[in-house]
């Protein structure tokens, strides 16, 4: 073998060891300075392609501890572009997993699988804080891309199980489901009440990156029916039938 290719194999070697060896403090440096600091990556120890940290990430209602992250390279996921990890998370009140993934012009979100306790929706929503809200909130998705252009496709399941706010002293109110569509398009949005007193539905489109219209009723069902009429007020006008009319438009 000529001497310029045993140079070039040796090369290309020394470049895969560099590669498979960069150190999860690099991972952790390129994040924070990807999300503006908003997110950071502490005590990471491990490489690139398999490693475990804790993170902290700043958002409009405070600050989510995760007290462990573990993400490990998904080879498998190269055979449909997308450079993927396979990540588990957990903190208080929380726990999930998922594959996460970038390809070319998207990213990729695959096997979520996520459980918190409702109050950690209040960190990401200032508005949803006010209502402090109670139980626990799960959501699931098989596939979901995301691209560059803001357009999505996949779908995306979060139950909301003892539901319960403070503007109300029925607890709990319910269990409730929001499915959530794309096609490369505006995202569908369907709302259901699973069990409880509250009796919510409606239907309704998200366009990215904040274009909501939803349109839904509320009522007051069985023995705590009357003791919800404050708070369906908050929700609408009341019609004809007695349900509340929901409408939502930004």
């Amino acid at each position: 073998m000529r001497a310029r290719s045993l140079a070039a194999i040796g090369i290309a070697a020394y470049a895969i060891f560099l590669v498979a060896t960069i150190p999860a403090s690099v991972v952790a440096a390129r994040v924070a300075a990807d999300s503006n600091g908003l997110v950071r990556v502490n005590e990471p120890t491990g490489t690139l392609w398999h490693g475990e940290a804790s993170a902290s990430l700043l958002a409009p209602g405070g600050s989510l501890v995760l007290d462990r992250i573990e993400w490990r390279f998904a080879p498998a996921a190269l055979a449909g572009g997308h450079l993927a990890f396979d990540v588990t998370a957990s903190g208080h009140g929380l726990d999930a997993s998922a594959r996460v993934g970038r390809g070319l012009s998207r990213w990729l979100m695959a096997s979520v699988d996520a459980h918190m306790d409702a109050r950690i929706a209040a960190v990401f929503t200032p508005l949803v804080a006010a209502a402090h809200p109670e139980g626990r909130i799960a959501l699931a998705t098989p596939e979901l891309r995301l691209r560059d252009d803001g357009t999505a496709r996949g779908k995306l399941e979060a139950t909301w199980s003892d539901a319960a706010i403070s503007l109300s002293d029925v607890k709990p109110l319910g269990k409730y489901r929001v499915q959530a569509n794309a096609e490369d398009g505006p995202v569908s949005i369907d709302l259901t009440t699973i069990s409880g007193p509250l009796r919510l539905s409606g239907h309704g489109t998200f366009t990215p990156p904040a274009q909501l219209s939803f349109s839904g009723e509320a009522r007051g069902e069985g023995t705590d029916a009357h003791a919800l009429d404050a708070l369906l007020d908050m929700m609408g006008p009341r019609r004809a039938d007695g349900a509340r009319e929901i409408r939502i438009q930004r």
